[in-house]
Formats: structure tokens, sequence, C-alpha cells
């Protein structure tokens, strides 16, 4: 079974949150207004990229329950249908 990876929905800046061995931290949180002109909160995250360190911002919207990861590569490594693996010892 396919484990979810998701970050908290409602984060504080500064909000630190560890996906397998990956880390994102909370940076931003900025208002939008969607194409249907519901206004919203965006959540701004800054994480490595797991190939090659880079950092690269992921943004999430800012709701209740817990937000799925889609993004853990920068745009240089980004490929959706390659799995990040996780280091030997490490958690998934």
């Amino acid at each position: 079974m396919k484990t979810s990876l998701s970050l908290p929905g409602r984060p504080e800046i500064g909000c630190v949150a560890l996906v397998q061995h990956q880390r994102f931290e909370c940076v931003e949180i900025r208002p939008h207004v969607t194409r249907t002109g519901r206004d919203v909160e965006l959540s701004i995250w800054i994480g490595r990229c797991a190939d090659c360190g880079v950092p690269f911002d992921l943004v999430t919207p800012r709701r209740a329950g817990p937000v799925r990861v889609d993004r853990r590569r920068c745009a240089e490594h980004r490929d959706p249908k390659r799995r990040v693996k996780v280091p030997a010892g490490a958690s998934a």
C-alpha cells in the first residue's frame, strides 16, 4: 500500500516538518485569490532537492488537515515517475 507523504495543513511561519528524511520549513503565508474569486491562504515551504541538495520552494494550500507533497526535487531534477530513495537506516 502506497503511503501518502504530507505536510501539516495549517502551519505557522517557522514550522519544520520532515517528509521521510527530507526537511521542509514554512517560510511564508501568502494570501491568494483563486480563479473563482475565493480568498485563500498559501503556505510557502523551503526544502532541499533529494538529488543535489539545492533549495527549492513548494507552495501548498493552507487548510485544515494534512496536505499532500507533490514535489521533492528542484526543477532541474524533477521527475514525477522516479521515487525518492530513503537512505539506509532512515525511517520511511
